[in-house]
């Protein structure tokens, strides 16, 4: 029985209905402890509502605190609505699963059928759990141990969901072994444990319920899915009335990995391995598995040392046509090529004969086929180098090449237009550039947009489209976010944060040279940051740039700790997991933390552990970035100024994404750190400022220390007129 049947009645507006449960008195502050009505949180709620009824889209930037989840859920529950909430990542999908959707069905008295549902990689596979007890083969001494508390989980899990284990790491080595990739699945025609498998369960369960909690990359590859089937298949979520994209600045970013294609030398290296094992345990007499694996090892060898040559090294990202001499790796491509066929023939030789080889055939052709499309490449250029013109057939087989990949994309990811890469070239569609790991190389094709895709898949989909963070605008401009993503006539909504920035915060601009040397720089920022370091006690976050920053900021922390004493515990990113880091951080209460780009967003301090945020300088992405070069060339030859339609709006996002881990509570204190002059010296700084929190600003290094050293004469100063 509902509890307040009145809230679920279809004869009243829903927006009434909405408002009442954000009331006052109503359920929510009943069964709260401390809650307060927030307006901006009612608005939003409304603004869902009405994009609920209208089956409009909404773009909603909520301020940190705004209560965001609960502003998207209660309308998608008191319509009845079928929700498909999708997020950036893991920790989101969890709180909302396990704390908000829980909290607000026991505030209102119904029990909603919800679901959570991750990539495969997120759950116990009991065919690789079986097969890796069997071999014993393991990376670590102590796996066996941590085998069998997987083995034990397991078995009386009803998820199989590797987050429920905390006694396994997330980065442990073991969990690749003994879960699955799509790739590996065997799928319910051919896996003897289909009928007890954690993934199928998982989607089942996500196709009977009415909130369905996912990531952006699965729920991209559900749309993908549909929309190459024509509807005549539903996909792996249900048919949603409500679609939520939160965290959704991360969408560009992942959409455009997502549409576009890649190969690895570690996918042929992996290959290679496992075909080997699977040939000669199922298939001996089907060919000289050691000699084939051996030759693609060696290819695999030759040609990485010959990538050397041309002075790619580990952490390279490198547009193909900026890459000096790319032309000459044609022939060491060639013999990896054709090394890695003869895998390919094998495994096509003895197709039937083993369920697993025959699945590690498809993933082996869809590399294959890609890797054809990539050759093709390489003789175009080597004919450019060479003073000639590639032929049409040749331009028209590598298009046919891979049309032919794209016709048998994945299965989680169909849908995605065959690409002709000649023709994508001419036309400035995409870009093909390498990246290089201490894994291997990887060759990306990327498309510059995904714009209309998106828009046609979403069209295609129907209901009411919520995207909201805390940062989808630039000072208010939603156009970037909006081209980006082929939104035409959303409502755009922007709601400040609760907090009050000018009481808890102080935002601190130090009168430093603009950076132009990243090391000098941040050997600067050490210097200037220091004694607010001292004066917070620790408790600071550096958030680099880059990691050549990373590395000399904690330099030059290592020097200004010793020689102090070492009051304060240094963490740097790479010294253990970014979870651990965290961990670590919240425990020691008054740490020093040195981190680039990947903790500017997603990390929740609260309290005084994090009292100093420093941001080295503006995060604008490297002129030579390959897609971001790729894009700002395709802006300025449509007439635009790549700065001001990609690079400051994308810095502007970061730099607001950075500047939000310091306040995370209405009882939160501390000052931001920005090391950048340029913010005080270009005119595109007032863009910049307008976008920050209304903190107290200052260029005062003793104001600064005030915030710490006398926050009682601080406070009182701020509102005695000068």
């Amino acid at each position: 029985m509902r509890r307040h049947p009145e809230l679920f009645d279809a004869s009243r507006p829903l927006a009434e209905r909405v408002a009442a449960a954000f009331a006052a008195d109503g359920p929510l502050a009943r069964a709260t402890p401390g809650f307060r009505p927030r307006p901006g949180q009612t608005d939003f709620a409304l603004a869902v509502a009405e994009a609920v009824v209208t089956h409009g889209t909404l773009l909603a930037e909520a301020g940190t605190g705004t209560g965001k989840s609960f502003a998207y859920l209660i309308p998608a529950i008191l319509s009845g609505s079928v929700v498909v909430i999708s997020t950036a990542g893991k920790p989101l999908q969890d709180q909302l699963f396990e704390k908000d959707i829980p909290a607000l069905c026991a505030a209102l008295g119904v029990n909603v059928p919800a679901a959570v549902l991750k990539g495969r990689a997120n759950y116990v596979c009991l065919l690789r759990l079986e097969r890796t007890e069997e071999e014993g083969m393991l990376p670590q001494r102590d796996s066996y141990r941590k085998l069998r508390e997987i083995k034990r989980f397991a078995s009386v899990s009803a998820t199989g969901d590797r987050a429920e284990l905390p006694t396994v790491p997330e980065d442990d080595p073991l969990w690749p072994l003994v879960t699955s990739t799509r790739e590996n699945c065997l799928g319910k025609d051919k896996c003897p444990h289909w009928q007890e498998c954690f993934v199928r369960a998982a989607r089942e369960k996500a196709m009977q319920s009415q909130i369905v909690v996912v990531n952006h990359h699965l729920y991209l590859s559900s749309l993908a899915l549909k929309n190459a089937a024509g509807g005549q298949i539903d996909g792996m979520l249900p048919q949603a009335n409500l679609t939520v994209f939160d965290e959704a600045h991360q969408l560009p970013a992942i959409a455009t990995d997502f549409f576009g294609t890649f190969f690895s030398t570690w996918q042929i290296d992996q290959i290679s391995t496992e075909a080997r094992y699977l040939g000669m345990n199922h298939a001996r007499d089907g060919a000289d598995w050691d000699k084939l694996s051996h030759a693609a090892f060696k290819a695999i060898a030759d040609f990485r040392i010959a990538a050397q040559t041309l002075g790619l090294k580990e952490g390279d990202r490198r547009a193909v046509k900026t890459i000096e001499g790319f032309h000459t790796l044609a022939e060491p491509f060639g013999v990896m090529l054709q090394a890695f066929g003869g895998v390919v023939r094998a495994l096509e030789a003895n197709k039937g004969r083993n369920d697993e080889l025959d699945a590690l055939l498809v993933y082996a052709g869809e590399v294959d086929r890609e890797m054809a499309g990539w050759e093709s490449i390489f003789r175009q250029l080597r004919k450019e180098a060479e003073g000639g013109e590639a032929e049409d057939a040749e331009a028209g087989a590598a298009a046919e090449k891979l049309e032919a990949s794209a016709a048998s994309e994945k299965p989680e990811k169909p849908g995605v237009a065959p690409i002709d890469d000649f023709a994508l070239r001419r036309q400035g569609g995409s870009v093909q550039w390498v990246s290089v790991s201490a894994s291997g190389l990887r060759f990306n094709n990327t498309p510059l947009s995904f714009a209309k895709e998106f828009s046609e898949m979403r069209g295609a989909e129907g209901g009411a489209w919520v995207f909201t963070s805390a940062t989808l605008s630039a000072a208010g401009d939603f156009s970037h976010f909006c081209a980006e993503t082929g939104i035409a006539d959303p409502k755009a909504l922007t709601w400040e944060s609760p907090f009050n920035y000018w009481e808890q915060g102080c935002f601190y601009l130090p009168k430093l040279p603009a950076p132009v040397n990243t090391l000098e720089h941040a050997s600067r920022v050490v210097e200037a940051a220091w004694p607010l370091v001292e004066a917070a006690g620790g408790r600071t976050f550096f958030l680099c740039t880059s990691l050549a920053a990373v590395a000399r900021v904690a330099e030059e922390l290592e020097v200004k700790l010793d020689y102090a004493g070492r009051p304060y515990p240094l963490l740097v990113q790479g010294q253990m997991p970014k979870a651990a880091l965290i961990s670590e951080f919240r425990r020691h209460g008054n740490a020093i933390l040195v981190g680039s780009m990947s903790f500017w967003e997603g990390v929740d301090v609260r309290g005084d552990a994090l009292s100093l945020v420093v941001i080295d300088k503006l995060p604008f992405s490297p002129p030579d970035e390959p897609v971001y070069a790729a894009r700002s060339e395709a802006i300025r030859r449509r007439g635009g100024n790549p700065f001001a339609l990609q690079a400051l709006p994308e810095a502007i996002i970061s730099l607001k994404q950075g500047a939000g881990r310091l306040i995370r509570s209405e009882t939160d204190r501390g000052v931001f750190m920005l090391c950048d002059a340029r913010v005080a010296e270009k005119s595109y700084g007032r863009k910049v400022m307008q976008s920050l929190p209304d903190f107290y600003r200052t260029r005062s290094l003793e104001k600064a220390r005030q915030f710490f050293l006398d926050p009682k004469a601080w406070h009182e100063a701020l509102y005695v007129k000068p």
